[in-house]
């Protein structure tokens, strides 16, 4: 048990934001490097992209994103926890569990409200689905999920131990983009597997809003929101993005936000896209987002 203690203090102390860069950049790298026998239409321009599109958020999101959350937690933790010490054969399931729940409804939030799709779009605007885009993002995106680990401070789960769990979920995270790994069989059924994860990010009618989970298909499975490979996933936005600055490319999801309020004459609508459905419209002309649903889309 003094050995599980000390890796959890190594993944969850300084070297944390360092295991994720190095999984993701070596990640991207291995994944190219097989493209150049396997896959030779690698898309080199939206791979840059993507990871510029990550630099930008991962220092944007320095503060709002890990300082003020992790200041959240400990204050939390040290004056509010419930129990003083937690047993880690406990904390460990506990810790996953909770970040599991955490994950799956910031994700689900986010789709499901428009100005926060605005913020997450930018994950699904790329057009390929690979190693790259696993990091794609606008800072202001997943912040619910900070919010929500306020329950497992509150349960008196340990920092170090949540950041590690949070390290090793993320890590899964990044590996489940990966566009070498062919469908595992009774895996897809248990596990967010890369296949499994390339549903989410397609654009066809069956498979949007499906498969919101990180590692696990539990709670997909428990709040109705899985699907299953049929037809092959194909990757990106509704209404398809192909911007590869990632100083514009990141206000793509505020730019459709945008468009689709200013067609509103009333406030009142304006207003209401923000917290509606992203396929939502003021007056039920489908222009962006709702084609998703199979209705028309207006040009």
């Amino acid at each position: 048990m003094e050995s599980i203690r000390e890796s959890i203090d190594f993944i969850g102390g300084p070297a944390a934001l360092w295991i994720l860069a190095t999984m993701y950049f070596g990640s991207v790298i291995l994944e190219r490097l097989w493209a150049i026998r396997g896959k030779p239409d690698y898309d080199n321009k939206d791979a840059f992209n993507s990871i510029g599109l990550n630099l930008i958020t991962s220092v944007l999101n320095l503060v709002i994103g890990i300082l003020l959350p992790l200041a959240l937690y400990v204050l939390v933790y040290d004056n509010l926890r419930l129990f003083e010490t937690i047993p880690l054969w406990v904390a460990i399931p506990v810790a996953f569990v909770a970040h599991e729940f955490a994950y799956y409804w910031d994700h689900r939030l986010n789709h499901r409200v428009g100005l926060f799709w605005a913020f997450h779009a930018i994950h699904h605007s790329s057009n390929e689905f690979n190693h790259s885009t696993a990091a794609r993002g606008f800072f202001l995106d997943g912040q619910l999920k900070r919010l929500f680990a306020v329950i497992p401070a509150f349960i008196g789960i340990d920092p170090v131990l949540y950041i590690a769990v949070s390290v090793c979920t993320n890590a899964f995270g990044i590996w489940n983009h990966a566009s070498y790994v062919p469908g595992l069989g009774w895996l897809d059924r248990l596990l967010m597997t890369p296949k499994m994860h390339k549903i989410h990010h397609a654009n066809q009618p069956q498979y949007i809003d499906k498969n919101y989970s990180q590692v696990t298909l539990v709670f997909d499975r428990l709040f109705g929101s899985t699907a299953y490979l049929g037809e092959e996933p194909n990757p990106g936005l509704v209404k398809p993005v192909y911007d590869y600055n990632p100083l514009t490319a990141q206000f793509a999801g505020l730019k459709q936000l945008k468009d689709r309020m200013d067609i509103a004459k009333r406030w009142q609508d304006k207003i209401a896209y923000l917290w509606r459905p992203p396929e939502w419209s003021h007056d039920g002309v489908c222009r962006s987002e709702c084609p998703k649903y199979g209705g028309p889309q207006l040009v």
